[in-house]
C-alpha cells in the first residue's frame, strides 16, 4: 500500500477476500444448533445448571429483601429452578441429534443429574418416568436401583456398598450432595444427611455472598456516576483531551485500506496461531493474548499509514494522556461513562428477559475459563480486560470511527461503527444489542471529550464484570 495514495482495485480486492472469510466464520453463529459451539456440552450444562441450583441452599434463612433482589435479577425460584432443569433437558436432546460428538457416560451422567433435579424439585411421575431412560446394563441398573432407592421408588434392592457405587456414578456437584443426602436419610443416618445439608447450604449462602459484593460494587458505581451527572461541570467544560486525529482526520480511502489490510492480517494471524495451538486446556501464550497479537498488525499499519505521515503518535492522536487533564477530571469522566454504559446494558438486559428473549445458556460459557488451570484463567482475564479494552478501542473507535467521520456527519459514522462493533460480536440479540450500544456510547465519548482513555478504561471494566461473573460463580 502507498503511504499517501492507496490503489483502490488492490484495497477492493481485499476486501471483498475479507468480507468471504469474515462470512464463512461468522456464518457458524447463524447456524448453530444450540450448544453446537460448545467443545464439552455436557460437563458445561453440568456446570452451569449446577451453579444455578447451588444458589438455593439453605433458601429459608434469606431475609425477604434480600429474595426480593434475587427475583429482581433472576425470577421466581421455581422458574430458575426449571431453567436448570431444562438446561439438562435440552443438552439430552442434543445428545440424540448429535450420536457421533456423544460419549456414554457423559449422556449417563447428563440424565443422571436431570432426573436428580426432577427429584428434588418434585416432579415424581417425570422422575419415575425418566429413570426407564437410563438404559439396561450392569452399571446402568445399579445407578436406576440407586436413584430409585434414594427418593422411595420401588425397584431392585441393594446393599450398602452398591449404593455407595451407585452414587460414586454421579458426576461431583449438586446433584451427588443431594443423592447422598438422601441416600443417608434412607440408611438412617442422620448426622451423615445433616452434614451434606449444612455443605449445601455453605455452598449457597457462599454464592449469595458473592453476588452481594458484585451488586455492592455495581450499585455504588451507578450512585456515583448518576451525582457526578448531576453536579460535575464536564459535560459543559469538557477536559482538555485533544485527539488530533479528530481535528485532522485521515482520508477515508487511506482509512479504509489500513482497515481492510489489518483485518487480513489478523484473520492470518489467528489461523496461524490455531494450526499450531496447544492442547485446548494448555494453550500457549499467543494463544491466550490472541487479541493484542492480532492487533499488533493493526498498530504498525496505522502508525506507518496514517499517524506519523501527519507528525503524530498514538497519543497524541487518540488523546492518550493525562497532562493538562488531570487525574480527578479523567475520574469524572470516566465514572460516569460508566455508569451509563452500566445502566444501559442492565436495562437493555431487563427488557430482553421481559420480551423472552434471554441468551441461550451455552452464550458466554468459556469452558477454558471454567475447566483450565488458573494460570490460563488468569491470561485469558488480561486478554479481555486489558488488550481487549486497547485494541478494540483503538480499532472500532479510532480507526473505524475517524474513517467514517471523515466522509459523514458524526453521529451517522457513530451508528454504522457500532453497528459493525456488535455485528463482529455474534452471540445472542439482546447481547449484540448491548454491544451496540456501547458502541454507541463510546464512540460518542470519544467525539465529546477527544480521547480514547475513558472508553478504554470503561470498556476494561465491563469486561471485567463479566469475567468476575464468570470466575465467582462458574469457576
Amino acid at each position: 500500500m502507498a503511504r499517501s495514495r492507496p490503489n483502490p482495485w488492490f484495497t477492493g480486492l481485499l476486501a471483498l477476500l475479507v468480507a468471504a472469510v469474515m462470512a464463512i466464520s461468522l456464518y457458524p453463529a447463524f447456524t448453530t444448533d444450540g450448544p453446537s459451539g460448545l467443545r464439552f456440552v455436557g460437563e458445561s450444562a453440568g456446570r452451569k445448571a449446577d451453579r444455578h441450583l447451588y444458589f438455593y441452599g439453605g433458601y429459608e434463612t434469606v431475609p425477604a429483601w434480600e429474595r426480593a433482589y434475587h427475583r429482581l435479577l433472576f425470577g421466581e425460584r421455581g422458574a430458575v429452578e426449571q431453567k436448570s432443569i431444562a438446561i439438562y433437558a435440552e443438552t439430552l436432546e442434543w445428545f440424540e441429534r448429535n450420536p457421533h460428538r456423544v460419549k456414554p457416560w457423559n449422556e449417563q451422567n447428563t440424565r443422571a443429574r436431570w432426573l436428580i433435579a426432577l427429584a428434588e424439585t418434585g416432579q415424581r411421575e417425570a422422575f419415575i418416568e425418566g429413570l426407564q431412560t437410563l438404559g439396561t446394563g450392569p452399571e446402568e441398573d445399579v445407578l436406576v436401583a440407586t436413584l430409585a432407592h434414594a427418593y422411595g421408588v420401588e425397584g431392585e434392592q441393594l446393599t450398602a456398598s452398591e449404593l455407595r457405587y451407585g452414587a460414586r456414578m454421579v458426576p461431583g456437584g449438586w446433584g451427588r450432595d443431594h443423592l447422598r443426602m438422601r441416600l443417608a436419610e434412607r440408611a438412617g443416618d442422620l448426622e451423615t444427611a445433616e452434614a451434606f445439608r449444612l455443605a449445601l447450604n455453605l455452598r449457597g449462602a457462599e454464592m449469595r455472598e458473592r453476588l452481594r459484593w458484585l451488586g455492592i460494587t455495581v450499585t455504588v458505581t451507578l450512585a456515583l456516576g448518576l451525582i457526578l451527572l448531576a453536579r460535575a461541570r464536564v459535560f459543559t467544560h469538557p477536559p482538555a483531551w485533544r485527539a488530533a486525529v479528530l481535528d485532522d482526520p485521515w482520508p477515508a480511502a487511506q482509512g479504509f485500506a489500513v482497515m481492510v489490510r489489518a483485518a487480513l492480517y489478523a484473520i492470518l494471524v489467528v489461523v496461524g496461531i490455531g494450526l499450531f495451538q496447544q492442547h485446548y486446556f494448555r494453550p500457549g501464550i499467543l494463544s491466550l493474548w490472541i487479541t493484542l497479537v492480532a492487533g499488533l498488525p493493526m498498530l504498525w499499519l496505522m502508525r506507518r499509514h496514517l499517524l506519523k505521515p501527519r507528525g503524530m503518535g498514538f497519543v497524541q492522536g487518540f488523546g492518550l494522556t493525562l497532562r493538562g487533564v488531570g487525574l480527578k477530571a479523567f475520574a469524572a469522566v470516566t465514572v460516569m461513562l460508566l455508569a451509563v454504559h452500566w445502566a444501559g446494558n442492565m436495562l437493555i438486559s431487563a427488557l430482553g428477559w421481559g420480551l423472552g428473549l434471554e441468551s441461550h445458556w451455552s452464550q458466554g460459557i468459556h469452558e477454558l475459563a471454567m475447566f483450565g488451570s488458573w494460570r490460563n484463567t488468569l491470561l485469558a482475564a488480561i486478554n479481555a480486560i486489558l488488550w481487549a479494552a486497547i485494541i478494540e478501542e483503538i480499532a472500532f473507535r479510532g480507526l473505524v470511527y475517524v474513517t467514517l467521520r471523515s466522509v459523514m456527519r458524526p453521529w451517522v459514522a457513530i451508528l454504522l461503527s457500532a453497528a459493525l462493533f456488535s455485528l463482529l460480536h455474534l452471540y445472542s440479540f439482546t447481547a449484540m444489542l448491548a454491544v451496540f450500544w456501547s458502541g454507541v456510547l463510546l464512540a460518542w465519548s470519544f467525539e465529546r471529550f477527544r480521547s480514547l482513555l475513558p472508553a478504554m478504561v470503561v470498556h476494561g471494566l465491563g469486561n471485567a464484570v463479566a469475567v468476575s461473573t464468570l470466575v465467582l460463580f462458574y469457576r
